[in-house]
């Protein structure tokens, strides 16, 4: 083998390695599992007490610089829950707390108050549960420059029963 057909190779190596590195922190980031601290989720109890449980079920360390969960409802913003950079052990199940703003923090409140009512089936139907909207959006690097978001659409009620699941990192322990 030449000197030139080893210096390609080891080129070749040195712009690979980040790539991978890149695609397996966008795989990593969008296998967490997000849950509930508490035995159920509750809109209230998060906008109110501001925590929220991340599992980590890959072997190695996951590392993201932001995590946005935004709600609307009828198409209009009503709040939004932030995290910022973070790393998570492998394997691990962390609680973490959030920063949660609104425009009018009484009427997100509010319509978490009566979505969470209506979904455990304790409050009669008073607001159209479909209106509800999560975007949840996980902020991370590729080869620690390029910017790359993972965003997942849900209902509400998708979202509440995400949050209700049992996470890997539970069934585990």
């Amino acid at each position: 083998m030449n000197i030139y057909s080893i210096i390609t190779v080891i080129a070749i190596i040195v712009i690979i390695i980040p790539i991978l590195y890149g695609v397996w922190s966008i795989y990593s980031v969008e296998q967490l599992q997000l849950g509930t601290p508490n035995e159920e989720f509750s809109y209230f109890e998060m906008a109110s007490y501001e925590k929220i449980q991340i599992c980590n079920p890959m072997p190695f360390f996951v590392s993201f610089t932001g995590l946005t969960i935004e709600v609307f409802y009828s198409g209009d913003f009503k709040g939004v829950f932030e995290l910022g950079p973070t790393t998570i052990d492998p394997n691990t199940l962390d609680v973490l707390g959030l920063n949660f703003s609104s425009e009018n923090f009484s009427e997100s409140q509010y319509l978490f108050m009566h979505m969470d009512g209506q979904f455990d089936g304790e409050l009669p139907i008073r607001l159209d549960t479909s209106q509800m909207v999560v975007v949840t959006t996980f902020d991370t690097k590729i080869i620690g420059v390029i910017p790359y978001q993972s965003t997942f659409s849900q209902s509400g009620f998708e979202f509440t029963n995400m949050m209700n699941e049992e996470s890997s990192c539970e069934k585990n322990n």
